[in-house]
């Protein structure tokens, strides 16, 4: 059973991601960080406990970066409708997963053996994502009215150095898809 528990923390944490949008939509801010921030600590979790127990899965190694995907991808898009972001941000923060998701699905579909891992620097954007994502919501739920164009900047920054990280570390992956 105990090998188990990390997909399942992964599972939850897509159940939360929905339940932290839709408090969030419905303007329950300070919910609506409990949720993220119940998300975020998954995220650290499943992983964690996988490599800690030994019981990393491919469904996992599939299912962890999916659920972060559909996290990022709805905040982001949430936070354009919402004004609370520009467009640029949701482009660049989207464009980089678009990327990874259709390198990863044209791999599949060609048949390349692909043992993808994430990078440190996409851990260190994800984590700093999250920790934009849960700012947002701490100045919503006390309504707290600051700039937030210079973390805006940061969450770029990282976001491009990762994706300019990930097509440098597997540009191999050009030569076997034009296979």
């Amino acid at each position: 059973m105990i090998k188990y528990i990390p997909n399942i923390i992964t599972s939850l944490r897509i159940l939360l991601t929905v339940f932290f949008l839709l408090a969030f939509i419905n303007g329950k801010f300070l919910l609506s960080l409990i949720y993220f921030s119940l998300v975020a600590l998954s995220d650290f979790f499943d992983g964690y406990l996988a490599k800690k127990w030994n019981v990393c899965s491919k469904f996992g190694a599939m299912l962890d970066p999916l659920a972060d995907k559909f996290t990022m991808l709805s905040s982001y898009l949430l936070f354009y409708l919402l004004n609370i972001i520009p467009l640029y941000i949701t482009i660049i923060v989207i464009g980089r997963d678009i990327l990874i998701l259709f390198a990863v699905i044209l791999c599949l579909f060609k048949r390349v053996n692909l043992k993808f891992s994430p990078l440190i620097s996409s851990k260190i954007n994800t984590t700093i994502q999250m920790i934009f994502i849960i700012f947002v919501l701490i100045c919503k739920s006390f309504s707290i009215n600051i700039s937030l164009d210079i973390f805006m900047l940061v969450v770029c920054t990282s976001t491009i150095y990762s994706g300019i990280d990930y097509i440098l570390k597997y540009k191999w992956l050009k030569n076997e898809l034009d296979k």
